[in-house]
Formats: structure tokens, C-alpha cells, sequence
């Protein structure tokens, strides 16, 4: 079976609506690998409720020392705010067990305070997890959809005056990958390089924009399907060269995989090309390439893989092995 990804991809859409109208939640919790949006909204409500001073406003890097965040929880608005943000970043209280003080605390916390937290990953059977799905809002900033990307980018231009044809959109974002923080670096070359320009061409998108890491892993893949494992160490050595963390390269391997998978799945379908590109949430150029790629494996050997990504990132997570090492594991193994 498949590891699909959640078709939920406008669940963010309530943070509009929270900032919007100005009714917030006790508790928010952010999470997924989508650094862009994580970042935007801590932005957007740090501004909403902590004010331009942010005098209303405490960020934590890291889980603080419980007293140091009640204590801010506990603290009144300044001034003639009625409200007050703390905001605790990459604190691990939804992956491992969270203080059973901050638990019992949380029910009763001022209606005044708002607790943001904004991680990488969660484990959904946490019960600071469940508690904030009660108390507050839960929402995933994962990978975006591809029509979702192309409008964004293209508002995104529209406001530096460019304009991009659709065709060049798409083949924009198979080189910048799905990643925003990525998309935005590439565009804003994009903007510098064309001027007075108001049209963005294929040209100036071959001219510009550089091979992303997720191509890089892509052709990675590819090798190991054709069993050249030295070649496909060669792209992962080139990785490393570039600074590339081994834990980013693993799960961009897991997501390719299961790319494949929902790709193989649906050649057994007889699925047409659109109809594919639907099932697996990418471009129709994208899952030409995909089912190029799916020809070299069998189902069985992609959901093995699958496995195995997810036991590494286990044991990676527990201490007993190496980033570094678990790709290696998977290249050679």
C-alpha cells in the first residue's frame, strides 16, 4: 500500500481566518518540512498579537526551562493588548514525553496567553498532541501541491511586476523543487536578472536557475535502479561536497520512493499521464520522469525501501546509527 500524502493541503487556510478575524486559539501547534509557511505564520501572528514593539511577544529557540515558559504564559498584556503570544520552536514536547506540569498547565493557562508551537515532526500518540488538538489548532505545513506552488510563485512575480507563461512555470519548478524557501531564492534571481523585462522566458529559467538537491537525489535513484552503485555514491558524494545534511538527503530518498510507489501503482492501474500526475501530486512532466524511473523497480522492492527509510530515521533518532552512514546503507545494501 501506498504511503499517500495527506490531501488535506488547505487545513492552513484557518490561520488565515484566526488572523483575519481576530479570535485566536489557546494553542497552536505547526509542524512539517515546509520551513516557508512555519516561518510566515510565526511572522504574521507574532505581528497580529505581539504588536510592532512585540512587547506582547516571547520566542524560545528550544525547549525552555518550565518556569521561565509558565512564567511568560502567566504574564499580562502590556499596555491596552488583550493579548499575548510565546512562541517555542523545535522544543521536541510532541516527539518525546512533554512535562507532565505543561500538561496539566495548559487547561488552565490565561485566556490572554497563546502558545505557539512550531516543529519538524511529531508523533500523533504524544498527549501534549492530543491535548492541543482539544484545546487548540493542529496544523501540518507539509509539501505543497504543484498548482498550489505555480499560483503562489506567479502572485509572487506579479507583485515584483513579471509575468510567466504556465509552460515556463512548470518547468521553473522542476528545477527548483517544492521547497518555497527554494522557489523564492530562484525567483528573486529571476526578478535581478530580467530587469526592465516583464516577461520571464525558458531561457532566463535555463540561465539562472541551478540544479536543486532534490534533482540530485532523483538522479541518484536512478543509478541505484540501474544497479550503478558507484555512480550512484558519486552523486551522494557530490552531496556532501555541496553541504548537504545526510538526514535531508534520506528523507528526499523516502520521498522519492514513495513517489515511485504511488507511480508504480498507477502504471498498474493503466492510469493515463494526467490521471497519474493527479494520483501522485506532481506535474505531468514530473511523472513522465517518474514512470521512466518506476520501469527499474518492482512493487516489493519499493515499499522495502520505503521500510527501510523509515527503520533508519528510527535508529537515527534513537542514537544506534548515523545519518551519514544510514544512506550509505541504503546505496549499497
Amino acid at each position: 500500500m501506498a504511503y499517500k500524502k495527506n490531501e488535506d493541503q488547505t487545513r492552513y487556510l484557518k490561520l488565515n481566518e484566526d488572523l483575519k478575524s481576530g479570535q485566536y486559539q489557546p494553542v497552536y501547534l505547526l509542524y512539517g518540512e515546509e520551513n516557508y509557511l512555519k516561518l510566515s505564520y510565526k511572522k504574521m501572528f507574532r505581528k497580529a498579537i505581539g504588536g510592532e514593539d512585540e512587547l506582547n511577544y516571547t520566542y524560545y529557540d528550544g525547549a525552555p526551562e518550565l518556569d521561565t515558559l509558565i512564567g511568560s504564559l502567566e504574564t499580562m498584556p502590556f499596555m491596552l493588548s488583550s493579548d499575548r503570544l510565546v512562541v517555542v520552536s523545535g522544543s521536541g514536547y510532541c516527539m518525546k514525553s512533554a512535562p507532565e506540569r505543561l500538561i496539566e498547565y495548559l487547561p488552565t493557562m490565561p485566556s490572554s496567553s497563546h502558545l505557539m508551537l512550531i516543529e519538524d515532526d511529531v508523533d500523533k500518540r504524544n498527549k501534549l498532541y492530543k491535548l492541543i488538538q482539544k484545546l487548540g489548532f493542529v496544523c501540518e505545513l507539509g509539501e505543497q501541491d504543484p498548482r498550489m506552488l505555480a499560483g503562489w510563485a506567479a502572485r509572487y512575480l506579479d507583485r515584483a511586476g513579471k509575468k510567466i507563461r504556465s509552460s515556463t512555470m512548470t518547468y521553473l519548478l522542476t528545477k527548483t523543487g517544492s521547497s518555497m524557501d527554494n522557489i523564492v531564492s530562484e525567483l528573486e534571481k529571476l526578478i535581478a536578472y530580467t530587469g526592465e523585462r516583464d516577461v520571464i522566458e525558458d531561457a532566463d529559467v535555463t540561465e539562472i536557475c541551478s540544479q536543486n538537491v532534490e534533482d540530485r537525489v532523483f538522479d541518484m535513484i536512478s543509478e541505484l535502479s540501474l544497479g550503478n552503485t558507484g555512480k550512484a555514491m558519486q552523486y551522494y558524494s557530490d552531496l556532501l561536497t555541496l553541504q548537504e545534511a545526510p538526514m535531508k538527503i534520506l528523507a528526499l530518498m523516502r520521498r522519492n520512493f514513495n513517489q515511485l510507489l504511488l507511480t508504480k501503482e498507477s502504471m498498474m492501474q493503466g492510469m493515463n499521464r494526467k490521471d497519474a500526475a493527479e494520483y501522485v501530486h506532481v506535474s505531468p512532466w514530473v511523472v513522465q520522469k517518474l514512470m521512466d524511473q518506476a520501469r527499474h523497480y518492482t512493487l516489493e522492492s519499493l515499499v522495502k525501501y520505503i521500510s527501510r527509510c523509515m527503520d533508519y530515521d528510527e535508529a537515527i533518532k534513537n542514537g544506534n546509527l548515523t545519518d551519514q552512514l544510514a544512506v550509505e546503507l541504503l546505496l549499497t545494501s
